[in-house]
């Protein structure tokens, strides 16, 4: 009752800061606010104060109250973005405020920043909570919004950021009463039970729910959406989806990267997109004098000659204005107050229009991290993690960022080229379609830390591929030297190399060959082998050499052979042996040669000459014959000459015709022989 003494009929009137009350009267204001928008209100107004120290109240909380007959209508709060000094007449002065919710402070803060394994939900929230905003939520399908591997936020505003994750899952946002923020995914969460009246000739009417016009439009809208996308880890899997409209069925959008990478993700997200598109199928404008309405709210109305124009409507934007003309005695018709609101059906849903995301403005360098200890650090893909320069949240270890996919030179199903960037590796990122959330490794860099592997510019003439071992020392490397005159291409293998090579191998080496091995080769043949040395052949085999062949070997020899055997020389065969000579053949023996046939030892020559420097023995089981210096002397136990004729020259011709006698009788002709007789004798 107090407030009807003090005011009535239509009052504006305004809090700056912590100045005192009264301060300043308000003239006008203009009041504009919408659906997913910061509200700006610009009160004019007058003071006596001749100045006031504008870094005291910028920033600070403000309001402006509408009161009719002493009773808040409506009380608009935030802070003081803007302050202005007009004129003055030496008893007053004329500000301008321009008052913005609390939520605009986000439109002054950037970032760069990344947010993985998260939902939308939640990272809107912990934006909330930086920018201390006061706010309330309700959610009607938190199903809705999935768990997202990345989310980036690239050189965006807070403000920007929040709007464009709000908007991919169809999260609106408005202002309640004071300066509370409320958002929901469904305009369920609205607030009705305003009532407003149809009655275009306004002078009549006195009342705060009067609507003095009315516009209503339906517009012609597409009416098919489809959106399609890739999901590398599913390349054949057919990522589409598709939300067809009630009416006409022919006006299709269709959006070939839709960026979901799941069915459950991507059928949200194409309703969404679709919804989006029919913001203005039925729209309307409004002008009335209920400063009640405004985004979130939901209006009845009624009288209007239109039955369907009788129903219950969602306020989408509205502009409001207000005069007072008193406060600066300026004259006129009295404090007024109007405005013009736009609205749709209460029941369909009104989605914020779709944010595209800031695009990458090309590539950037980032830097190959891991977990602790690790020098490699990689996915069943191949994939890594990398640490940007800019992430001043993230650390750099493997929870700097999602797997990040690695461009290989050359690729297919288990064939291609494969180099896995390891821990501190420099590499350029690139993004596929400049989507911020999809990085790609497209490339390497050397820098301060990490040097080339050649010395540079002395060798720039070579081309080198040079690994390193892991978790130790040593590399391998395949090099390329374009010098003139010294050109090489080298291999080194830290410890082993493997050829495989299933049909033919071939190699033509121009000049010399050299092939050193510290320690065992072994080589398997699986059928035959040739050799064809054009000049000499020089093997030294410092222990043993064994040579194993299951069946023949034959070696042909154009000119000569010589072998020398400082040792021993043994040769077994199990078979037969033929040597055959087509010239001479000489044996020198500087010890003993014992030859032992078992069987039969037979030799064939038209001449045969046995010579021996001191002595030669032919002996046998019967006896023996000796030819030394003295002379031949034969030991047998009987001696027997067959023949028809015997001719012996020379000396001794008695004895000759003894021996010959004792042979024809059977007589022994030596003590041997003699002795034997009589042993028998005894016998």
């Amino acid at each position: 009752m107090a407030n009807r003494k003090l005011y009535s009929g239509l009052v504006f009137t305004c809090q700056i800061a912590n100045l005192p009350e009264g301060t300043f009267q308000v003239t006008q204001f203009d009041l504009h606010e919408g659906l997913s928008e910061l509200f700006t209100l610009t009160i004019q107004a007058v003071s006596p104060l001749p100045n006031i120290d504008f870094k005291r109240v910028l920033g600070d909380k403000c309001s402006l109250t509408v009161m009719r007959e002493g009773i808040v209508t409506r009380k608009i709060e935030g802070l003081l973005a803007s302050v202005e000094q007009g004129n003055t007449d030496g008893v007053k002065t004329w500000y301008q405020f321009i008052i913005r919710p609390e939520m605009w402070v986000m439109t002054l803060k950037q970032d760069s920043r990344i947010f993985q394994n998260t939902t939308v939900p939640k990272v809107l929230n912990t934006l909330l909570q930086e920018a201390h905003i006061p706010n309330d939520k309700l959610l009607y399908h938190p199903e809705e919004h999935l768990e997202r591997r990345y989310i980036t936020q690239k050189r965006e505003t807070m403000f920007d950021f929040w709007c464009r994750l709000a908007a991919e899952e169809g999260i609106t946002f408005w202002f309640e009463e004071g300066s509370m923020m409320f958002y929901s995914d469904r305009h369920l969460g609205m607030k009705a039970g305003l009532y407003l009246t149809y009655n275009p000739q306004s002078e009549t009417d006195i009342t705060d729910s009067t609507v003095t016009a009315w516009r209503y439009v339906e517009n012609l809208c597409s009416d098919i959406r489809i959106d399609k996308d890739y999901n590398p880890l599913r390349p054949s899997h057919p990522l589409s989806h598709q939300v067809t409209g009630e009416n006409h069925q022919q006006h299709e959008v269709f959006e070939s990267y839709g960026r979901f990478q799941d069915d459950a993700e991507g059928d949200v997200f194409n309703q969404i997109r679709y919804e989006q598109s029919q913001n203005n199928r039925e729209v309307g404008t409004a002008s009335t004098n209920c400063i009640e309405l405004a985004p979130g709210r939901i209006f009845s109305l009624s009288n209007h000659p239109s039955s369907k124009m009788n129903d219950d409507w969602q306020v989408v934007t509205a502009h409001h204005h207000g005069v007072q003309p008193l406060a600066d005695n300026s004259g006129g018709q009295g404090t007024q107050l109007s405005n013009t609101i736009t609205f749709m059906p209460s029941t369909q849903e009104w989605r914020p229009p779709y944010r595209y995301k800031p695009t990458a403005d090309g590539n950037e360098l980032a830097t190959v991290v891991g977990p602790p200890g690790e020098e490699i650090y990689t996915n069943e893909q191949g994939a890594v993690t990398v640490y940007f320069h800019w992430d001043r949240r993230g650390k750099p270890d493997h929870s700097a960022s999602c797997w990040v996919r690695v461009a290989q030179g050359w690729n297919g199903d288990g064939f291609g080229f494969m180099a896995i960037p390891r821990i501190g590796q420099e590499v350029i990122i690139s993004y596929l379609n400049n989507d911020i959330d999809k990085p790609i490794i497209t490339g390497c860099t050397y820098n301060g830390r990490n040097r080339p592997p050649i010395d540079l510019p002395k060798d720039k003439t070579r081309t080198t591929f040079r690994t390193k071992t892991h978790k130790g020392e040593g590399f391998n490397e395949l090099r390329f030297e374009d010098y003139n005159g010294r050109e090489e291409i080298y291999l080194h293998a830290q410890k082993d190399h493997r050829t495989h090579i299933l049909n033919d191998e071939f190699h033509t080496i121009g000049h010399n060959r050299q092939k050193q091995v510290g320690v065992d080769q072994e080589e398997r043949i699986g059928q035959d082998k040739r050799t064809d040395v054009g000049r000499d052949h020089y093997e030294k085999i410092g222990r043993n050499s064994v040579i194993h062949i299951l069946q023949d070997q034959e070696i042909q020899i154009d000119q000569n052979l010589t072998e020398v055997i400082n040792s021993s020389h043994k040769s077994v065969i199990f078979a037969d042996k033929h040597t055959q000579i087509s010239g001479n053949q000489k044996t020198v023996v500087e010890g003993q040669r014992h030859e032992e046939v078992k069987t039969k030892l037979f030799s064939q020559s038209p001449y045969y000459i046995i010579h021996a420097e001191n002595q030669l023995t032919l002996a046998g089981s019967g006896g023996s014959i000796v030819i030394d210096s003295s002379g031949i002397t034969i030991k047998a136990k009987q001696l027997k000459i067959n023949t028809s004729s015997l001719d012996i020259g020379g000396g001794g011709v008695d004895q000759v015709k003894a021996l010959m006698a004792a042979t024809e009788e059977g007589q022994p002709f030596c003590e041997i022989c003699a002795k034997a007789k009589k042993e028998r004798e005894a016998q």
